[in-house]
Order: structure tokens, then sequence, then C-alpha cells
């Protein structure tokens, strides 16, 4: 029964292998780095349906697992929503969206090789000299999620774009950035009352590094989301919304970045000044990136951490 279960098992690990998409129709990107020639790809969901009322959503069939044949260095990550004309739509329907080597779950010690982003920070773009290594023929998870406020079901795609320097054409090294995520609530979605709502939690995180990147996710009246080091009395970073209600959240990012030792203790902060008259939902995390990891801040809060 055991050898039965077993093959069984490889069987299912085998076609769920076959049916990874190769990620191989690269063309030579505008961006340019002194690092090597940079290179993009894009892939996308195809349309899903979105039911009214769908908060933080994403379909089974949405996600998609990919992999390079070859070992690249990620260093840009863009993300948009498309109509069933293949327009931006007025509304926003993007939640945010994870490319991985591991599920990202809402579990707030998880550390990780990939990179986020979210509809207020759709275009993120790591440090000059910085870059998440994907070696080749590494399975990939790429979660997109979605919400639609609206009253009326609505058919959506979401794309990505892909910016890398493929191993061979580095001419300069690049340090490797890895990432985690912290919120201030878990689960993570949560609903804010009118006014003013004020929260946070503190933390630690167990290793030395360099926060080199960090962003945020919100929902709209989301104000800000802050790191400080309540060890050393610091305040890190405060990432402000430029443009209240829904507009471009702000992105730290830095070559020489910020350190971390060991056991020292934060706190991540977020507000949120509802302006309705009825509860609005709410997701504040913080994503960075350092150790050359990266560590993302969620209220959503993010970073990228050397």
């Amino acid at each position: 029964m055991r050898i039965a279960i077993c093959t069984a098992m490889l069987a299912l690990c085998a076609l769920a292998a076959e049916r990874d998409e190769l990620l191989s129709n690269f063309r030579v990107s505008q961006v340019a780095s002194e690092h090597g020639t940079v290179n993009e790809v894009e892939f996308s969901t195809g349309l899903v349906v979105l039911d009214p009322g769908t908060l933080a959503h994403h379909q089974a069939g949405a996600v998609k697992y990919v992999r390079f044949a070859e070992p690249v260095w990620l260093i840009g990550y863009r993300t948009e929503i498309r109509d069933v004309q293949g327009a931006a739509p007025r509304e926003n329907y993007l939640c945010h969206t994870f490319l991985a080597d591991q599920r990202v779950d809402q579990h707030q010690e998880q550390e990780f090789s990939g990179i986020y982003s979210d509809a207020f920070t759709p275009d993120v773009r790591l440090p000059d000299g910085f870059g998440i290594l994907l070696p080749g023929d590494e399975r990939l998870q790429w979660m997109p999620m979605f919400n639609n406020r609206g009253d009326e079901a609505v058919r959506v795609s979401m794309k990505v774009r892909l910016q890398f320097i493929r191993a061979k054409d580095l001419r300069k090294p690049l340090k490797p950035l890895f990432a985690s995520l912290r919120s201030v609530q878990v689960p993570h979605l949560f609903f804010v009352p009118p006014g003013h709502d004020e929260r946070e939690i503190t933390f630690q995180l167990p290793f030395d590094g360099t926060i080199h990147l960090l962003g945020t996710h919100v929902h709209p009246y989301g104000v800000s989301v802050g790191l400080y080091n309540v060890s050393r009395g610091e305040n890190v970073w405060k990432g402000v919304r430029q443009r209240a209600p829904d507009g471009p959240m702000q992105v730290y990012s830095s070559r020489d970045g910020y350190p971390i030792h060991a056991g020292d203790k934060w706190r991540i902060t977020s507000v949120y000044e509802n302006t309705t008259d009825e509860k609005v939902d709410a997701m504040p995390v913080c994503s960075f990136c350092t150790r050359e990891i990266e560590f993302c801040l969620t209220q959503y809060a993010g970073t990228f951490i050397s």
C-alpha cells in the first residue's frame, strides 16, 4: 500500500512539474545596470471573475507556478490590472501579489526569496547593487490577490513584469537579498470604523543584517506605516500616503541600509483615517528586504534585508 501511495504521489509531483510555466520569452529592458544587461519577462492570470464585495481574494486557477531554466538575479517587479478591453480600469482591483520560492502565508516569522507589491506600490526596484537570486530550475509561486469593493461582478486580469539579470551576464557581482513580512494584526484583513484608527505590534528579529528596502501594503484610507527600533529608541522609517485616500505610498530604498542586530525589539505602527460613515477594509503590512534580507512591513509593511 505504501509503495502504491508513494508512486501516486510521485506521479502527481511529476504532473505538477509539467504544468510549471518555463519563463524563456525574454526581451532586453530599457532599464540599464552597470552589473549587466537587464532583461524582462511577462506573464498574467488571464481573465478572472471577481464577485461583488470580494476582498483579499485569490482564485486557485489564477495562481501560477513558474521557473527559469537558468540562474537569474531579480532586480525589479511591476504589476498591473487590465479589464476585458485590455485597458487599466478606473477602480482599484489589485490587492497585492507575491513571487517567491515558497507559499507566502500569514506567519509573522516567515522569510523567503521573493518579492512583493500592491496597488499603491505596484512598481518595485531594488537598490542598485542588490538582487534576489533565483536558482535555475527552481519552482516559484506567483500568488495574485484581488479586491472588488463594487456592487457588480467584474472580469479583470493581473499582469506582472519581472526585471532581472541573467547570472551568465553579470559584469559586477550583486549582493543577495531576502524578504520578510510583518503585520500589525493576524489575520491581516480587518475593518476600521469611521475616524482615526492606530494599531501597533512589537516583535524581535532573530538575525543580524541590514534593511535595504521597506515597502508597505495598505488599503484605501490608510495614512502611514512606520518602523521604530525600540531597543535603540530610533525611528527607522515611516511610509506615508502621498495623496488621500488612495494615492501611492512611499518606499524606503538604500544601498547603505539600516543595521539589524539579533534580539533588538521593533515596533510597527499603522494609521488609518476613515473619512466615511461606514467601516472600511484595512490590511497594514510592512515588507523588508534585508541580509543582504528583504523585510516587508505589512499592516502590511515590507522590507528587503541583506
